[in-house]
């Protein structure tokens, strides 16, 4: 074999070799700049067919790349090798859609199973499926699972769904930059946005929540569009936007734990946790609580901006005898209210707010007209959290907490 030629038999073994890294080109986050981890395999796909065939083959540290279109499935894709990267080619997560044939179907039920650790989904739109657009499963092995800029839409029950078993729990996932929604609501009143139980270390930031509500002959009534119950721990929410949902954040649900909780039943619903610096808009007659804390030991509530104009007398609430909570320069329309033995130490919150203290309460812009900002300096203070929601730059139309507008302090 002469030399030019061994020269290029080893070419094209290494150029074939999958033991190399594959060139995986994207473009940084304009919101927080992630970039989707590297691989050492990539697999492009154009058809469903060749979308199954490349999560059956259930290699590890994979990058699986869609080409723009519609994925119709006619089964639950269940990824169960760890390390996988499931994402649009082009990063527009409008032009890649994997989908069900609607809510009410039963065939898929679940659109993307998640049952390995280190999965990764950027840049898709999910959903029309009976079940959960996206299901984590503590109990089949998955933790440190990243959603970004993820479109999760009109599922027949939650859109996120987290799930644990006796002796597993699904830990340490971001959900970020995406957007959880129904194109008006859910087939019935079980709907979550992110329905996690037993979940630990998770972060829920930068995303927007849209008609997060059953259907209008139950009142529109539904979980939260963040929930973490079930003994979840170290749970952090923030910079999200929550719109016309009937239920806006809540840490802990019940009076305590139930019996499939992490560790098994107990006092607590959920420990530590943060929620920080979100925007919950709801004008409607109907709408229900924008913040909770059950049964939730340790949780701080901070600069989060409430406008919500339902029949309760309280915006923020705490309860039962577990829980005790920082509540701290909450901009509401309605008091902070402490339930059934809930505690709480409460600083310089301004409740009472009208939509006449906010740029566009109807597009959920609620940064402090020029005419409200005395009566807000007077009573908010500047404390330690910095990282506001309008001091971050997004494409479209900005619609801002504002919590330290409300201080002082401009983006």
């Amino acid at each position: 074999m002469s030399t030019i030629t061994r020269l290029i038999v080893v070419s094209m073994l290494v150029v074939g070799s999958n033991a190399l890294p594959a060139m995986q080109e994207s473009v940084p986050c304009a919101r927080c700049k992630w970039l989707p981890p590297r691989t050492r395999h990539t697999v492009t796909v154009g058809s469903v067919d060749e979308l199954v065939a490349a999560v059956a083959e259930n290699r590890p540290s994979t990058t699986i790349l869609l080409k723009d279109g519609e994925y119709r499935l006619k089964q639950m894709l269940d990824l169960r090798a760890p390390e996988v990267v499931l994402r649009a080619r082009s990063g527009d997560r409008s032009k890649v859609v994997i989908r069900g044939a609607g809510m009410d179907e039963r065939l898929v039920g679940v659109a993307l199973s998640i049952s390995a650790a280190h999965i990764t989904l950027a840049d898709l739109t999910v959903g029309y499926v009976g079940y959960h657009g996206v299901q984590v499963r503590g109990e089949s092995g998955a933790s440190n699972v990243f959603l970004h800029n993820v479109r999760v839409v009109d599922t027949g029950q939650q859109l996120v769904k987290v799930t644990i078993s006796p002796t597993a729990s699904a830990d340490d996932g971001v959900v970020a930059c995406s957007l959880m929604e129904y194109t008006d609501h859910a087939p019935s009143n079980y709907t979550d946005g992110v329905d996690a139980l037993g979940a630990k270390g998770w972060v829920i930031r930068d995303n927007r929540f849209y008609r997060i509500r059953g259907p209008a002959s139950q009142r529109w009534s539904a979980g939260p569009a963040v929930l973490f119950w079930a003994n979840s721990i170290g749970t952090i929410v923030e910079r999200n936007e929550i719109v016309d949902s009937f239920r806006g954040i809540a840490l802990g649900l019940a009076s305590e734990a139930p019996s499939n909780a992490r560790g098994g039943s107990g006092p607590f619903d959920h420990q530590g946790g943060i929620v920080r610096n979100n925007v919950i808009c709801n004008l409607n007659p109907w709408a229900d609580e924008g913040i909770e804390a059950n049964s939730a030991k340790d949780v701080t509530i901070d600069h989060n901006s409430i406008m919500v104009e339902g029949s309760l007398p309280w915006s923020i609430s705490v309860r039962w005898p577990t829980s005790n909570a920082r509540v701290r320069n909450n901009l509401t329309t309605r008091q902070v209210l402490l339930r059934d033995g809930g505690r709480a130490d409460e600083t310089a919150n301004v409740s009472g707010a009208a939509q006449a203290w906010f740029t566009s309460p109807s597009t959920c812009d609620l940064r402090p007209t020029e005419g409200a900002s005395r009566a807000i300096r007077s009573a908010v203070a500047v404390d330690s959290v910095t990282d506001d929601f309008d001091r971050q730059t997004r494409s479209g139309t900005t619609r801002t907490a504002g919590a330290f507008e409300r201080s002082g302090i401009r983006p």
